[in-house]
């Protein structure tokens, strides 16, 4: 069954602003609470905060590069260039960030074809160079200081992750933001997460001692299930496939950040999903296609 769905050029424009906009909140949040509250403190100063802002700068200068190698509108899907920035560790070496910006650079002038997304594959190369180079998610502080944060704090975002993606409040405007958006699957992180919540609660039942919430305002999580999993052209597009995936993703989710301890567990865990996507796409009885028609 094909389904044909239709789009105005003018309303996808509006709502990539919005997007846009929720991203520089994100990334302004990130430099405020990894740099700049600690400048206020006499605890950093403004070169250290700088070179934070070089990671979202850097990662849109390279999508921009791209775009006009390419022949293509300079700030074309400039979003997914914004979020390559708000991915990294806020430890992570410049270097680094500029030599794996340079592989992204060249697989994608050369039209690499790869079994995952490209938000995903970057994603999965700073991870593993992080494993590498034993590169930490604190922040400079947060690696000498020992810090206790409360459940309104990683609400908030106070919590130990990426430069850019720790306000779970934030991570809740962009998912409502990406809900205008037909291409977005909006039901895939609600099962991911409402799964992942049921399984913390049940097992905080039988220990006291397992905070669930905590384990909940996960921001590695959440991000994951609202930016990376419902990736079009890597989950499922029928509707008993959308639930199987995202219970199963929330359930090994779980398994892998509270009983395994893998920081990266999620990423890893969507990795090996879109891998082993085809396949099960290939042994689905029902069959679904969607094709997107540009409104006239």
């Amino acid at each position: 069954m094909t389904i044909a769905l239709h789009f105005s050029e003018k309303k996808k424009k509006s709502v990539q602003n919005l997007i846009l906009a929720t991203l520089i909140a994100m990334g302004l949040y990130g430099i405020y609470k990894n740099g700049i509250s600690y400048v206020f403190l006499g605890r950093m100063n403004w070169n250290q905060v700088f070179s934070l802002c070089l990671f979202p700068i850097i990662s849109t200068i390279t999508h921009i590069g791209i775009n006009l190698f390419q022949k293509k509108k300079a700030f074309e899907n400039i979003c997914e260039g914004v979020l390559f920035g708000l991915m990294v560790p806020p430890l992570f070496p410049i270097w680094l960030f500029l030599l794996l910006e340079l592989i992204y650079f060249l697989c994608k002038i050369i039209h690499l074809r790869i079994p995952i997304s490209f938000l995903l594959f970057f994603k999965l190369l700073l991870c593993l160079s992080s494993l590498i180079f034993q590169i930490p998610y604190e922040n400079l502080i947060e690696n000498t200081t020992p810090y206790l944060y409360g459940i309104l704090d990683l609400f908030l975002g106070r919590s130990v992750g990426n430069l850019g993606t720790t306000s779970i409040i934030l991570l809740i405007v962009l998912y409502l933001f990406f809900n205008l958006d037909f291409y977005y699957k909006k039901d895939l992180p609600i099962y991911a997460l409402v799964t992942f919540f049921l399984f913390s609660f049940i097992y905080s039942l039988f220990h006291p001692d397992y905070l669930f919430i905590r384990e909940f305002l996960n921001s590695h999580l959440w991000f994951t299930a609202i930016v990376l999993l419902p990736s079009n052209d890597y989950s499922p597009a029928t509707k008993n496939g959308r639930i199987l995936y995202g219970i199963l993703f929330g359930f090994l989710s779980f398994v892998f950040l509270s009983f395994l301890n893998i920081i990266d567990g999620c990423y890893y865990l969507l990795v090996f999903f879109q891998l082993l996507l085809p396949l099960v796409r290939y042994l689905w009885i029902t069959k679904q296609s969607i094709v997107y028609v540009k409104k006239t």
